[in-house]
This record gives structure tokens, sequence and C-alpha cells, in this order.
């Protein structure tokens, strides 16, 4: 049992031992009642960085760059729009698949424990859905390649976050929560992968690549994280007719979650505001600056390398410095003020080096914001959740709120280009969600 890992501390291994008494809760993890050791934070962190890094990198690489340009090379008479409808039918899936499968994961019993069997069959799911975007030439069999990937990316995704509420002490959980941030670490990455496949001859080998990337992000992380305790015995306390499964399968009652809705918000407006911008990076180069292909694959090149740096700038400073001081909003609300910034520059400054600045900015933003939104959504769900043992359900349901934003995006950004043949709009509305954003956060009440 994990209980007794030798990697957790026991009362009678602590030198000097405190009484129960004066032990602050906080320090404790919920699964075992005990310290995490040093070595088990970070291995927790490390499989937390590798989970995020690999898996935006594949997302960055197949979703974000070769998908839009392969939409180009296979003659779409508008590939602008169906890209919004391939990423926006796709996310409409994932709103579904998350929510579904953190609260079935809640109720899965496994030797392997409740989480891990979702993880590890969502990983090879993702990665052959990845790898088949390649493989396909028309906006239908391209969105259901993308609809089997996200079933699987939800799979992971969903149960890996769990983790940091199940079994992660609050103490450490801005800092395990950065290490779940280094997506914006990885979306760098990916532009820098992507850029040397991107207009070459050996295009739809950056489809393969993503798609072992995406199944080894979810594998290695299982490897290396403390394995999770058998839930085989685990009594859930709920009926199993069709009735109950309906009902567990509800959003969670708008009563006693008021700052968990409020978080679930500012997410979905902030998300959604990083994304509308980011995610049409490459068309922003070709039709905004009016780059060529190859011009642009350069372009992305330099800008991952900017934003891969700041982003890890912010993820650094931003979690352990959200544990220290023992404060959530204010790094997310600081983060969220240099996006805005960071995306006012290219309304001023059309031109490579606007962009680059944006990147700059806002990718330190994002960094900053990124490392402790985890820590956050999980400080806000209700502690009757976390004795009723359903907080995957609400991480489920905070992973759609986030999702929502994936899917607004690329609709508002495509709509908004479309009828304007232009992206200043884009960016003024990307700008207002994250001001609406940070009010929502700043109305949270029982987390400082």
């Amino acid at each position: 049992m994990l209980k007794k890992h030798k990697l957790f501390f026991s009362a009678d291994n602590m030198a000097g031992a405190i009484p129960a008494a004066h032990v602050n809760p906080d320090t404790l993890s919920p699964e075992t009642g005990k310290p995490f050791s040093r070595l088990t934070v970070f291995r927790f962190l490390a499989a937390f960085v590798i989970y995020a890094v690999l898996n935006n990198a594949a997302f960055t690489i197949n979703g974000g760059n070769l998908l839009p340009q392969h939409l180009k090379d296979v003659g779409m008479v508008n590939p602008t729009a169906a890209y919004g409808i391939i990423t926006s039918v796709t996310s409409l899936v994932s709103l579904f698949a998350g929510y579904i499968w953190g609260t079935l994961s809640d109720r899965t019993k496994s030797r392997f424990g409740k989480r891990t069997p979702w993880i590890f069959w969502g990983s090879i799911v993702a990665g052959i859905g990845l790898y088949l975007l390649g493989s396909f030439q028309t906006t239908l069999n391209l969105t259901l390649a993308y609809c089997f990937n996200t079933l699987g990316q939800n799979a992971i995704q969903t149960p890996m976050y769990a983790f940091l509420a199940d079994r992660v002490p609050k103490n450490v959980r801005g800092t395990l929560s950065a290490g779940l941030g280094a997506t914006s670490v990885g979306l760098p990455i990916g532009q820098f992968i992507s850029s040397y496949f991107l207009g070459q001859s050996y295009q739809n080998v950056g489809f393969i690549v993503g798609g072992v990337l995406i199944a080894l992000s979810g594998l290695l992380a299982l490897a290396i994280i403390p394995r999770e305790p058998s839930s085989k015995t685990a009594d859930f306390q709920q009926g199993k007719g069709i009735r109950d499964v309906l009902i567990t399968l509800l959003p969670p009652k708008f009563e006693g979650a008021h700052d968990f809705y409020k978080s679930c918000a500012g997410r979905f407006l902030i998300m959604t505001s990083y994304t509308m911008v980011m995610q049409y990076l490459l068309y922003i180069l070709e039709n905004y600056l009016g780059q060529s292909t190859l011009a642009a694959a350069q372009s992305m090149n330099r800008l991952s390398m900017f934003t891969l740096v700041v982003s890890l700038v912010g993820l650094v400073i931003s979690g352990p410095m959200s544990d220290y001081i023992k404060r959530r909003k204010m790094p997310i609300i600081s983060g969220g003020i240099l996006m805005i910034i960071g995306t006012l520059v290219p309304l001023f400054v059309k031109s490579t080096n606007g962009i680059i600045a944006y990147a700059i900015l806002a990718g330190l933003g994002y960094g900053v914001y990124l490392a402790v939104d985890g820590a956050l959504n999980m400080d806000v769900i209700p502690e009757q959740a976390k004795i009723d043992k359903n907080t995957g359900k609400y991480i489920g349901f905070s992973n759609l709120t986030n999702t929502l934003g994936l899917t607004a995006a690329p609709m508002a950004t495509s709509f908004i280009v479309t009828a304007t043949n232009d992206y200043t709009l884009a960016f003024i509305v990307s700008i207002a969600a994250t001001v609406i954003g940070i009010f929502f956060i700043l109305a949270i009440k029982n987390v400082k």
C-alpha cells in the first residue's frame, strides 16, 4: 500500500516528532495523512512537467501548426474556416468527454487505482488520434480523427489533475501546479519542432512525432509518479443503477460552490483570450503580416525560443512564490495584466517585432497565470466534495470550462477574421476577455 511507501514520511521517522495537534494540516497528503518527502515532491513535479510539456508540444505540433498548413496543402477553399470547424467540433466533444471521464474515474475500481487506468489507455488513444491528422484530407475525416484524439486526451488530463487534489498536500500545491502549468513551455517547444517540418516534403513525419509525444506524455508520467493505491475495495457509497449514474453526471451544485464557479468563469475567459491569438499565430504571420509559409516557419522558430524562456521564468517564479506567500489570486491577476499589455502591442506595432513583443509579454503572463491556475482550481473545490471523494467530478467540470475556452477561441477568431478579413478586432476581443476574467478571479472570497 502507498501509505507504507518508503518515500513518505511517517510520524515516527520525523526528527523530534511533532504532536499531532501541532501538525499543520496543509502539510499532510489527503491520500496518506502524512507529509511529502522531498523525493516524493520531486517525483510528482517531474511527472507533471513531463506530462505537461510533451502533451502540449504534441498538440502544438499537430493541431496548432501542421494541421493549419495541411489544410492549405490539400487545397481547402477556406482553410481558416475549415480549421475553425474542426477545432470547434472537437472541443464540443471534449466538453462532455472530460467531465464524464472525470466523474467515472471517481467510481473506478482497479488494483492500479481509480485514475491510473484512464491515463494509460487515454495515452494510447490520444496518440493514434493525433497521428491520423496527417492521413486524411477532408474536413469530416480530420474532424473525426481529432475527436478520437480528444477522447483519449481527456482521459489523461482530468485524472492527472485529480492527482493534485487527491494526493498532494496544500503547502506544495502551487509548486506542483506549476509543473502542470508547464504546458506553456510545451507550446514553444512544439512551435520549434514543427518549424522544421512546415513546408517541407517530409511535413507529414511531424504528425508521427506529435502522436508519439502525446502517448509518452501520460505513459512516462505514470512511470515516474509514485504508484496510486488500489481502489478495488473502495466504497464509493453510491448506487449502481442507471438513475444513480446519471445523477453523478449532473453539474456540481451551485450552493456552497460559488468560488468554484467564479474560478471556472475566470479560467474560461483567460484561456479564451490567450488561445484566440496564440492558436492562430501561423495565420497571423502569413495573413496579418504577409509573410510566406517558409518565412512564417522561421518566425515561429524565433517566437518559440522567446516564449520558451519567458514561460519558464513565469512558471519557476509564480508557483513556488504562490506557496510561499500563501496567495493564489495575486499571481493570476499579475499574469493576466501581462497578457493584456502583450496583446496590445501588435495593434500598434504591425511587424514581426510587434509579434515578438506579444510572444514575450503574453507568454510570460500566461506562464505566471498557468503556474497557479491548477492550485486555485483545487483550492476552490468544496470540502464536502473532498470528503465524498468525488473531486474528479469538479476537476472534470473545471476542465470543461477550460475546453469551452478552447472552443470559443477558434470560433471567435474564425468568425471575426471571416467577417472583417483582418485580425485587429480579434486582438481587441482577446484583451476584453482577459479583463473580465480578472474581475471574476477578484470576486473569489474564500481563497486569497
